[in-house]
C-alpha cells in the first residue's frame, strides 16, 4: 500500500472517534507509570492519536512539557480539543522534526509497529532521548492482527532485539492485556477479548510487551551529530 493510501486510511477509517469517547485510561497508565517520576519532565507521546497519553502526563504526572506527535491530522484535531496544554506536531515519525536530546521521557502505545520503518523510528526516538532518558514501547506479539495496513509484528525475542540494535537497554518487560472487555459489548468482540486475556497469561503468548528502556549516555555509532529544527 502507497503512503497516501496509508495517510487516507487514518484520516479516513480509523477508529479515532471511538478513541475520543471511551478513552481507557486505566489502560494507558499502566504503561505510563513506569515513566515516573514525571514531574518536571520533557515528555514525548510517539505516535499520540487522540492524546491521552500526553493528557495523562501532563494533568497525573506532572510533566513540564507533553509533546504529541502522529501523522494523522485527523487525530490531532481531538487531541487539541481535550488537551489543549499539550503541544500538537503534525509529522513523520521516522523523521522527527527535534534537535538531538529533547526529551526526558518518551512514550509509544501501539503505533511504532505501523511504521513504514520500524528500525528507522526506534533510531529516531533514541535520538531525541536525552542521556539515561526512559521511554515506554508498547507493542504486540507476533499473533496479534488488526486491520491496519501496516502491521509489524515479533517475538518478545525480535522485540529485545530491535530496541538494543538501536542503543536501548531494556530495563523490563511487562504486559499489557489489551482493550476492555466491555469496550464496545458487542457479543463476539467481548468473547474475542475475554480469550486475549486468557491467552496472556502464558508469558510467551502475551497480547502487547510493554518494554521499558533506557538510552545509554553515548549515542550509537553514526547517530551523532544528526539535529534537526523543529
Amino acid at each position: 500500500m502507497s503512503t497516501p493510501d496509508v495517510r487516507a486510511y487514518y484520516e479516513d477509517s480509523y477508529h479515532f472517534d471511538e478513541d475520543v469517547e471511551r478513552p481507557n485510561f486505566a489502560r494507558l497508565w499502566r504503561a505510563l507509570r513506569f515513566l515516573e517520576p514525571l514531574q518536571g519532565a520533557a515528555f514525548l507521546d510517539l505516535g499520540s492519536g487522540v492524546g491521552w497519553a500526553t493528557n495523562l502526563a501532563l494533568s497525573r504526572g506532572g510533566a513540564a512539557l507533553g509533546v504529541g506527535l502522529d501523522f494523522s491530522g485527523r487525530a490531532l484535531t481531538s487531541a487539541k480539543r481535550f488537551t489543549p496544554g499539550g503541544s500538537w506536531v503534525h509529522a513523520d515519525g521516522t523523521r522527527l522534526p527535534f534537535v538531538d536530546a529533547s526529551f526526558d521521557r518518551a512514550f509509544s502505545f501501539g503505533s511504532l509497529e505501523h511504521f513504514p520503518d520500524v528500525r528507522g523510528g526506534l533510531r529516531e526516538l533514541y535520538r531525541v532521548l536525552k542521556g539515561g532518558a526512559l521511554a515506554v514501547v508498547v507493542v504486540p506479539n507476533f499473533w496479534v492482527r488488526t486491520d491496519q495496513p501496516l502491521e509489524f509484528r515479533a517475538t518478545r525475542r525480535g522485540w529485545t532485539q530491535l530496541l538494543t540494535e538501536s542503543g536501548f537497554r531494556v530495563l523490563r518487560v511487562g504486559t499489557d492485556w489489551g482493550p476492555s472487555i466491555l469496550k464496545n459489548r458487542k457479543p463476539l468482540r467481548v468473547v474475542l477479548r475475554v480469550l486475549v486475556r486468557l491467552v496472556s497469561l502464558v508469558p510467551a503468548l502475551r497480547y502487547q510487551f510493554v518494554f521499558v528502556v533506557q538510552k545509554a549516555d553515548a549515542a550509537p555509532s553514526g547517530e551523532r551529530g544528526r539535529d534537526r529544527k523543529p
